[in-house]
């Protein structure tokens, strides 16, 4: 048993990342497009660079950390990268004085810079509950926690750009913030962990053959290879509902105050449907009840288009039900990832790979993240004409089409339910 202060402390890591986290997820791209004026396609586009750099550095940032883990503990990689991660972010939301391609130069190079440094943190934190304990029910515990943590580090987030939204340079001001008070969080997890699973011997591996070890790892696994298959689509469906809110306010609904608002709703409803989704996973199993938010969230979503220009009240309480859908997705399928890393781990012949895995499920997330802005920007462009890029244009059709594509992925390429591929059966109380 994981002592409840223990728990506590991991939880604190992730209520750090969500710090800054949701100031990307929920208002870089709006930042982009409505106080930078950037082109739908170019601010679209830097997210998918973004993307595409993290594709490249967070394999890295994985075999790394895995080569050096009986050196250095990975909580340490948490403490040194927050200091970073703080002047990344206030980088990311300054205005410049710059105009055209060197404003869109400016935005790229901050943005991947954000990125990389969110990276450096974030992988060797998530393969900390691995390291904490190689029991899956206390990993589902330390799952659910951490996600309550980072619901509590999305609430403020979001609290404080909508405290600060009236101000000249909110989201700069926000982001100055936040960068701060994640810095507390991250000691937190230095000091409280205990990393209690030695890591198996890892490969010191040529950049060549590393990425041959990458393929191998995916090949000798479907289930994980259908777990990051679902990822990617889930990370899709996820991140374009919650990057669409304030676009969905400001142009969907005509409330555009309002949004800031809406925009506490992911992290509330992370916080407070977390133990309900651990819950029902403990009885059902943990794909059933993946598939079940994914088809929630459809439903949702479906439901919104066709009643939310009647009432806004309404319309605000579908959307919260399509967004805790969501937050059921995400605890699923991060709760699958440590139990896939003990299968390869623990299979004849194999070696230290907890870091690798969580880089390869990260850029899977990040892939279906990379792909959402283009979700939003396409559906603006074409409900929208020629005034999409200021206040023409709709999002719901693009969050229908991602949540569509989830739906069938997850239902006909389902992840696995035998534990030798690397997820678990369901998971009895």
């Amino acid at each position: 048993m994981i002592r409840r202060r223990e728990r506590l402390s991991y939880a604190s890591g992730d209520l750090g990342f969500n710090l800054v986290w949701q100031s990307i997820e929920l208002y870089l791209l709006f930042f982009y497009i409505q106080i930078l004026h950037l082109p739908l396609g170019v601010a679209a586009g830097i997210f998918l660079i973004g993307a595409a750099i993290d594709w490249l550095f967070d394999p890295v940032i994985g075999a790394v950390a895995d080569r050096n883990a009986d050196r250095y503990p990975m909580r340490l990689w948490v403490l040194l990268s927050g200091p970073l991660i703080a002047v990344a972010l206030w980088l990311a939301f300054r205005s410049p004085p710059l105009e055209g391609m060197d404003l869109a130069i400016y935005a790229t190079v901050t943005h991947v810079g954000l990125r990389f440094a969110y990276g450096c943190g974030n992988i060797p934190y998530a393969v900390l509950t691995a390291r904490i304990t190689d029991d899956p029910s206390e990993q589902l515990k330390l799952t659910g926690l951490r996600m309550q943590g980072a619901a509590l580090g999305g609430l403020t987030a979001a609290t404080i750009y909508a405290l600060v939204s009236g101000g000249d340079t909110p989201f700069l001001v926000g982001a100055l913030i936040l960068g701060v008070l994640a810095q507390p969080c991250f000691l937190i997890t230095w000091l409280g962990v205990r990393e209690r699973v030695p890591p198996p011997p890892s490969s010191s591996l040529r950049a060549a053959q590393e990425i041959v070890h990458y393929f191998r790892l995916v090949g000798k696994s479907s289930g994980l290879r259908r777990l990051l298959v679902t990822i990617i689509v889930a990370g899709l469906s996820t991140t374009v509902t919650a990057k669409a809110i304030l676009f969905l306010f400001d142009r969907d609904l005509q409330n555009p105050q309002w949004g800031y608002w809406a925009a506490l709703m992911p992290s509330a409803a992370l916080l407070i449907t977390t133990p309900l989704w651990v819950a029902l996973s403990s009885r059902i199993g943990l794909v059933t009840t993946l598939i079940s938010a994914v088809l929630l969230h459809v439903a949702a979503l479906v439901t919104l288009w066709i009643f939310y220009a009647q009432n806004l009240a309404v319309a605000t309480v579908i959307l919260a039900i399509a967004i805790s859908a969501t937050c059921g997705m995400s605890v699923m399928f991060w709760t699958m990832v440590p139990i896939t890393i003990r299968n390869l781990e623990t299979a004849p012949g194999g070696t230290g790979c907890a870091a690798r895995v969580y880089a390869m499920s990260n850029v899977a997330r990040k892939l279906g993240q990379a792909l959402a802005p283009q979700f939003i920007a396409l559906s603006l462009a074409l409900t929208g004409g020629g005034d999409a890029t200021l206040k023409g244009g709709a999002v719901l059709p693009g969050m229908i089409l991602a949540s569509l594509i989830c739906g069938v992925t997850v239902v006909f390429y389902r992840p696995l339910r035998r534990a030798g591929n690397g997820l678990p059966r369901p998971m009895q109380s």
